[in-house]
């Protein structure tokens, strides 16, 4: 009876530490961390947008960083934002000879976020594109921009109000798409402010929001047939609507959640890895 009782007990103990070695301690999971392209430095920063879910999270800043060192600060992420900014370099999409058409572009920067853009779907990791950010993961895969809304498009006081102003306009979420799962009104208004826009889709992508103007493409994810984990990139500009703004709330939550999502995910295979 005896020996009975010391097998069950050192049974119970195994088991005890088998399980320790494959699911991580809260004091050993990493903080949720968020790699924003570049943050702003002052009014509507994009990571004060984030924080208003109430999720905790500390974020990254990859701007600070150079080449590899920017890579090698996305792998301790858990989620990249691809942020608005600098018309992205029109040669990157074969339109070089229209770069004086273009507003200001930085080509540092777009070699930088084309790189971690690149290196996140390696690692399966989230992705939110904002404005700048959605037409660079259009042409990261292959896809194409309209130079000048204005010009080429005829519409661009729709998304813009002549050189900086911010323009407010109708969206319509496509059914299919994922945004249209954060909420049941189909038809939002959002801010806006670009002169750019996509013009042909890129690899594997598919179109979730339109513009009900004039139908420019508001918003993208994977296309249905794309095996990846969660990638969205939006036109407009959530992060500078009203924090009640529904859409825009539910933008950042899901983003955040997918986040916690990889978070957990990882953590359980860096742990069960090393016992």
């Amino acid at each position: 009876m005896t020996n009975l009782r010391c097998i069950i007990l050192l049974g119970s103990l195994f088991g005890l530490l088998l399980q320790s070695c494959v699911t991580p301690k809260p004091s050993e999971q990493k903080t949720l961390t968020i790699a924003i392209s570049k943050e702003r430095k002052t009014e509507k920063k994009y990571s004060l947008w984030l924080q208003h879910q109430n999720i905790p999270f500390r974020f990254i800043d990859l701007s600070q960083y150079t080449g590899e060192d920017a890579l090698t600060a996305l792998d301790s992420c858990h989620a990249l934002l691809l942020t608005g900014g600098n018309d992205v370099y029109p040669g990157r999409y074969g339109k070089e000879s229209d770069t004086l058409r273009c507003g200001i572009f930085d080509q540092s920067r777009d070699s930088l976020e084309f790189a971690v853009f690149d290196r996140a779907v390696f690692l399966n990791m989230p992705v939110l594109g904002i404005c700048r950010g959605m037409q660079l993961i259009n042409v990261a895969q292959g896809g194409t921009l309209y130079i000048d809304l204005p010009e080429d498009f005829k519409s661009g006081e729709t998304h813009r109000v002549g050189n900086e102003d911010w323009a407010s306009h109708e969206i319509e979420l496509i059914e299919t798409g994922f945004l249209s799962t954060l909420s049941k009104n189909p038809n939002q208004q959002v801010a806006s402010n670009h002169h750019q826009g996509i013009h042909q889709l890129g690899g594997g992508l598919k179109v979730s929001a339109i513009c009900v103007a004039d139908k420019l493409v508001e918003a993208i994810e994977w296309d249905d047939s794309q095996d990846r984990e969660f990638m969205l990139a939006v036109q407009w500009h959530p992060e500078w609507m009203d924090y009640s703004d529904e859409l825009s709330g539910r933008i950042a939550e899901s983003f955040l959640r997918e986040a916690i999502d990889y978070q957990l995910r990882n953590d359980v295979k860096v742990n069960g890895s090393t016992h």
